[in-house]
Formats: structure tokens, sequence, C-alpha cells
């Protein structure tokens, strides 16, 4: 049966990077003209928005989503969700009103037309094999949090290879959460790897279906030490983990 199914998910897949393609082309002149100014960044983000909804659409995900009303109305806080395909980047633009700013690894610099919305300089790019570039990666979410704004951060730093297993998490979320005394909001991506996952087109699940996420409670960390990283990083990883594995057991 799963031979059989190939064929439509090579063909979903390509589809797919069409319209994602096509749509980040048409979209460039506008979100140029809008990130090259940081106070039009707000309206950037509307439209960024707006696009990660209809990429949703067109992938044929319907967002069916659990604990909504764990999103605070405003402040600083830190998501922190799993990471499992392309689609959680759209979810999470669709399921957060609040302005808030991404952080992605370095090399997104370097994908064509896409790079404006890290490089314009309203999300930020984190690049880990170097000490002076991580501290003022740091140093800028730190001014984020205290702006009032939230910040997404994926715990382990890429999609996982072996989904719906976890990558191992990074200290770096639960540091700064620590540091400036703000919540942890833990996501769980359920399932948006089998609606589309990534690697080889001949390879992984893909196709239209429900796209479950869970927003989990938020985890204080008011009181907290340098002490507490590990301990913190840990319960994170259990919380958003829970649910994986209950997928696992249907």
């Amino acid at each position: 049966m799963q031979y059989l199914l190939l064929p439509f998910r090579f063909l979903y897949k390509i589809y797919y990077l069409i319209v994602f393609s096509l749509s980040v082309i048409l979209a460039y002149p506008i979100m140029y003209y809008l990130l090259a100014d940081p106070r039009r960044f707000p309206m950037a983000f509307k439209m960024i928005r707006l696009h990660g909804f209809l990429l949703l659409v067109f992938a044929g995900a319907h967002l069916r989503v659990k604990g909504a009303e764990n999103i605070p109305e405003k402040g600083a806080y830190i998501i922190c969700p799993n990471h499992t395909s392309f689609l959680d980047i759209f979810c999470i633009y669709t399921i957060f009103k609040q302005y808030f700013v991404f952080t992605g690894k370095k090399e997104i610099e370097k994908w064509p037309l896409f790079h404006i919305y890290y490089t314009s300089g309203m999300n930020i790019l984190v690049d880990r094999d170097n000490a002076i570039g991580s501290f003022k990666a740091i140093k800028r979410m730190s001014q984020e949090l205290d702006k009032g704004n939230p910040l997404v951060i994926f715990p382990e730093g890429t999609i996982s290879k072996q989904v719906p297993l976890m990558a191992p998490f990074k200290s770096g979320a639960f540091a700064i959460a620590i540091q400036k005394q703000v919540p942890i909001i833990p996501i769980t991506f359920v399932n948006n790897w089998k609606i589309l996952q990534g690697g080889s087109p001949w390879k992984g699940s893909a196709g239209p279906g429900i796209a479950d996420v869970i927003i989990h409670k938020p985890v204080i960390t008011r009181g907290m030490g340098k002490e507490h990283i590990e301990q913190l990083q840990s319960q994170v990883k259990e919380i958003i983990n829970g649910p994986l594995i209950e997928a696992q057991k249907k």
C-alpha cells in the first residue's frame, strides 16, 4: 500500500513546492518594500500572517488547535515548539496574532528571495558556530523581549531527521527565558510531518489532512537561575513530547 502512494506523495510535494515558490516570488516586491523600513515591520507581520494562512489552505491543511486559551493576551514570552515540517512556521503565524520575532539558523540567509524575512532585521539569524554572532543574536533577543515582543525559538534548531521523534534540545531558548524571567509556551505539532515531511520528494509522508496543534500552559521561569536551565529544558521537552507519545500509541 505504501508503494502505491508514492506517486501521489511525489506529485503533492512537487505541487506544493511550485505553490510555495510562486507565492514567494509574487509576494517579494511587497515584502521587499515593507521590510526595508523597521517602521513598516508591523504591516509586514500582517502580510506574513496572511501568506502563512494561504499556504496552509493550498496545502489542504486544516488547523485543529487545542489550548488556544493558553496564549497570553500580551507581553513577552517564548514560543517553544517541536519542529517537524515547513508547515510549522505557517501554523505559528496563523495561530499567534500578537507581533512576534522568529529566530532561525544562519543558513537561511543563503535561501533565494526568502532570506529577506531574516536579513531585513525583522527576525533574528543565529550563527551557532560564531561566538560574536551568537552574542549579537542573544543581545537582539533580549532587546525584543524588553520591548514586549514574544520570540519563536525551535529548541531542536532544525527539523528532526527522525520525526516524529524529536532531536536533542539546545539550551538557548531556556537560558534566555531564565535570564529575562519570561514564560515559555510549549507547543506540540502532532502530525504536520504527515502532511508535508521533509527530505526526498519520493520519501516521507505527504498529503492534505488535519494539522493537530496543542498549545500547552505557560511554564513560568520567575525565580529560576542559571542552575535551572537543564531542569527547564527537560520539563519543556517532556511537555511537548507527551502528545507525540500518545499519538504513536494510536
